[in-house]
């Protein structure tokens, strides 16, 4: 649902600061989707040497990217009782065309993520994604810029909404657009723009060999905004920015017998910190208020949303990331899955071609109405080798804990690998 639209938001802001919404959410349990490729910034080159510089193509830059991992997960099934371990193979391939222009842009990308399971094969998938985005340069200050994107995704297995008699991961797509135009008269900035979803989802396979019909979870959001901006020092930019947003399902009630659609509306104030050498992103604050249809009522409260990078030195990059996001469930009584998350890196370069990386994730996940709140806890801890400014190795361990207040949905899990990177 929301975080369908969070993802747009967070790819706009990359390319401007007009449309924030919400960013996504740090280790939200819902899909497994393949990682799409992030556009070259000067931010990164400026504080990795070993950020790939891109083959040259034309007016374009190609950059390449493929991981190759061997990983061991000790509770693929992420069960409280009676854990499956597996070793398993994934590979990573990224491809970002990026414009190189000194007016306009265009970025197009396509990235994958192919998984084989050792000992439980019918846990083997595929996700993909591929879409682009850009910006017209109209006039002086004038832009029109836009983004679209296919992908194809499954629901992972600490999905609440995956069943617990699934045989193999539930397949879905997620068709994304959206455009902002934009206009910039020196210190100030105005904004209006809007974005569209549509989410599909496949039957999931059950281990009796039937099949379970998920088309009450098809659905179309939709989202509009406008946004004032003032820049009172150089790179840094307050702001104002209202969002209506709608939610329609294809069939009038789900499973249960209820009708999910709903709208609301936020209203936020924040901070834009526009692309410099040292601190890039966003931050901002507000309110939210969704309405549902009966036997729901309308949830409001606090919005927030961070997505923050700081060079703090040569060694030290710190990233924030942060937000709420109310997202599309079929656990019976609930309204909504109304997620707090919050995120916090840094990377330390160890030595010159070595650098470490530390990360903590926190996520509030509650199903409104229902009684089930789901708290996760994710610390993670990679290190990355870089051979040459073209291959690296990466070595990694992620753990993972769910607290929930539903008897029988808690686990822990952990996934450790280690893998080559080859970039261009």
């Amino acid at each position: 649902m929301i975080r369908h639209l969070s993802f747009l938001a967070l790819s706009a802001l990359a390319a401007s600061p007009a449309f924030a919404q919400t960013v996504a959410a740090p280790g939200s349990p819902e899909s497994s989707s393949a990682p799409a490729p992030s556009a070259p910034s000067a931010f990164v080159t400026a504080t990795d040497p070993y950020a790939a510089k891109g083959l040259p193509l034309g007016g374009f830059r190609l950059y390449p990217t493929i991981e190759i991992t061997g990983n061991y997960d000790d509770n693929v099934y992420l069960t409280e009782t009676n854990p499956k371990e597996d070793f398993f193979a994934r590979e990573t391939p990224q491809a970002m065309l990026h414009s190189d222009w000194s007016r306009h842009e265009l970025d197009v990308y396509a990235a994958g993520s192919f998984y084989q399971y050792d000992n439980y094969p019918l846990q083997d998938h595929i996700d993909w994604d591929a879409g682009g985005d850009g910006r017209l340069d109209i006039y002086q200050g004038l832009s029109l810029s836009g983004s679209g994107s296919y992908s194809a995704e499954h629901l992972a297995n600490s999905s609440p909404d995956q069943p617990s008699s699934a045989k193999s991961p539930t397949p879905f797509s997620i068709v994304q657009s959206n455009a902002t135009l934009a206009y910039n008269p020196y210190h100030f900035g105005f904004y209006v723009g809007g974005t569209f979803s549509r989410s599909l989802y496949e039957p999931s396979k059950l281990i009796n060999g039937s099949l379970e019909d998920n088309s009450d979870r098809n659905e179309d959001s939709y989202s509009g905004f406008v946004k004032a901006s003032y820049e009172f020092s150089p790179g840094y930019a307050l702001f104002v920015q209202g969002n209506e947003n709608s939610v329609h399902y294809d069939l009038p009630v789900d499973r249960s017998g209820i009708d999910r659609n709903n709208q609301g509306y936020t209203a936020n104030a924040g901070l834009d910190m526009l692309i410099t050498t040292l601190i890039r992103g966003q931050a901002f604050l507000g309110y939210m208020k969704q309405q549902f249809k009966a036997p729901f009522g309308e949830i409001t409260g606090l919005n927030f949303g961070a997505n923050v990078d700081w060079a703090v030195s040569s060694l030290w990059t710190v990233h924030l990331i942060a937000s709420r996001s109310l997202n599309g469930t079929i656990i019976v009584n609930a309204a909504t899955e109304d997620d707090k998350s919050f995120q916090l890196s840094a990377d330390y370069r160890l030595l010159s071609n070595l650098t470490i990386t530390g990360s903590a994730m926190y996520l509030d996940a509650a199903f409104d109405d229902s009684g089930r709140t789901d708290h996760y806890i994710e610390p993670r801890l990679q290190l990355t080798y870089h051979m040459n400014p073209w291959i690296s190795v990466e070595m990694s361990d992620t753990f993972q804990r769910r607290n929930s207040t539903t008897a029988g949905q808690d686990f822990d899990d952990n996934i450790a690998f280690i893998g080559l990177k080859f970039q261009e």
